[in-house]
Formats: C-alpha cells, sequence, structure tokens
C-alpha cells in the first residue's frame, strides 16, 4: 500500500491556501461566488479556501466518477447538493488538476447552469500530463515532487486523506 513521505508541509499548504484565497477575494469583490468542490480529494482544500476567501461565499458538492472501459473512458456527475450557479462565478476545485479530462467535462457541463464565470483552482497543477488545453486560474502548489500523492484529502484505495502535509507514496 505504501508508505507515506511529507513533501510539502502542512504549514506551506495554509499560507499558500490563505494567499489565494486573498487573491480570489480581491478578483472576486463584490460578486456572487460559488465554489464547486469536487468530491472527495478536494473537500479539505473546499474548506480552507472557503474560510480564506473574505465577503460571501457558497459552496456546492459534485461527485464525478470516471471509468476506463474497452470503447473509451465513461465520466459520471452526481451531485451532493443542489447546483445553483446561474449568474453567478463558479470555481470549481480540484485536489490534483494532471489531465484535465475531468475537469474539462465538469466546465462543459456546469457551463450550462448559466454562470456569468467558470474557473478552475487547483491544490496540485500537474501540466506535464495534461491532455486537453486547460490552465487552471488558481493554483496552491505548482512544485510538487513526481509519485502517488496522498495526504490533505487526497487518498489512495481510502486510506491516507488524513495526513495533514502532502506526502509521496513510496513503493506504489
Amino acid at each position: 500500500m505504501g508508505t507515506p513521505r511529507q513533501v510539502i508541509a502542512p504549514e506551506r499548504i495554509a499560507a499558500r491556501v490563505a494567499e489565494i484565497g486573498r487573491r480570489i477575494g480581491t478578483d472576486y469583490a463584490g460578486r456572487q461566488l460559488v465554489l464547486v468542490g469536487m468530491l472527495k480529494g478536494a473537500a479539505v482544500f473546499l474548506a480552507d479556501l472557503l474560510r480564506a476567501i473574505p465577503g460571501d461565499v457558497r459552496f456546492e458538492l459534485v461527485n464525478v466518477t470516471h471509468q476506463v472501459e474497452p470503447r473509451g473512458a465513461i465520466i459520471e456527475l452526481s451531485y451532493a447538493t443542489k447546483v445553483h450557479i446561474e449568474g453567478a462565478h463558479a470555481l470549481i476545485l480540484k485536489d490534483i488538476c494532471h489531465s484535465g479530462v475531468t475537469e474539462n467535462y465538469l466546465l462543459t457541463h456546469l457551463a450550462q447552469h448559466g454562470p456569468a464565470s467558470i474557473e478552475v483552482a487547483a491544490l496540485v497543477n500537474r501540466p506535464l500530463l495534461r491532455r486537453v488545453a486547460l490552465e487552471p486560474k488558481y493554483v496552491v502548489l505548482e512544485d510538487v515532487p513526481e509519485g502517488r500523492l496522498a495526504g490533505y484529502g487526497i487518498e489512495l484505495d481510502g486510506r491516507w486523506g488524513n495526513l495533514p502535509g502532502i506526502n509521496i507514496l513510496e513503493g506504489v
């Protein structure tokens, strides 16, 4: 199952989330902002970022599953909350933005709900793995070492999400 080795301390994550929260607060000042957290990986990120953004901010939750079938990938959405983003500025929160396929699918789907704008914020950005033209507007961590990540809500088979920092799972 792997052994976790911390590569990003919780204090560094907290400082960067606070910084990004202030920036988002400035960028969306006086506007209706809705954070859309992708479950489960972005749940901790959502909770911390929500508290770091000054002003009135709502949040919604969506569960996105991704299965690879012989005929191609299947992406399925299920909403944990009734998503109301019409006329609002929506910011999709993702734990790790790598291929961009899932984020792109959700962007396309949520755009049909009539938001004033829709962007992506990522806890970790891995642009070298990108398969679609997508760049998160806000990124907390750009310089995370390669490897299987866990901690700060990011799990592997339902484990290690409780670790306070970002960890590489060695031996996976």
